[in-house]
């Protein structure tokens, strides 16, 4: 398997184990592979400035050419998950934000060894590959109540 083959079997399981809903990677790009693989399991989108011709054919159906720096908020809303692999460093507040707005969590997979220095994403591990999380307090409080609602 090739490089970013992993990287799209990583990502794919890390967001399977732990979203629900729906999700949306911002900054698609060339790189959808990710999306595509989550369509059996969740109502995604996929957002970018490149006009859809530019983009992965296969992203066609779920593919919104949106800029996170000005978002079309109805695009993100209900979305649990907002991700983006290798963002470059001047949308990643744009994401943040976003996703406070909206009451979703934010993945990055950064590029490379990138070090990401705002103090609402926390560094993790999952199988080797590294990933920046947010976890909004909204999301944490539906969750949590969820769970409590289910062990009753």
């Amino acid at each position: 398997m090739d490089k970013h083959g992993c990287v799209t079997e990583v990502l794919t399981e890390f967001i399977k184990n732990n979203y629900s809903k729906m999700i949306v990677e911002v900054g698609c790009g060339r790189f959808s592979a990710v999306a595509v693989a989550l369509r059996p399991f969740f109502k995604v989108a996929a957002t970018d400035l490149l006009e859809i011709d530019a983009v992965d054919c296969r992203l066609a159906p779920i593919y919104v050419k949106d800029d996170v720096t000005c978002p079309v908020l109805r695009v993100y809303q209900g979305a649990s998950l907002i991700f983006s692999s290798r963002p470059p460093l001047e949308i990643q507040s744009s994401i943040l934000a976003l996703s406070e707005r909206i009451g979703a969590d934010v993945l990055i997979k950064p590029f490379g060894s990138e070090i990401i220095k705002d103090v609402r994403l926390s560094l993790r591990s999952f199988r080797g590959l590294p990933l920046y999380l947010f976890s909004n307090a909204r999301r944490s409080e539906e969750r949590r109540v969820g769970k409590e609602c289910r062990s009753r």
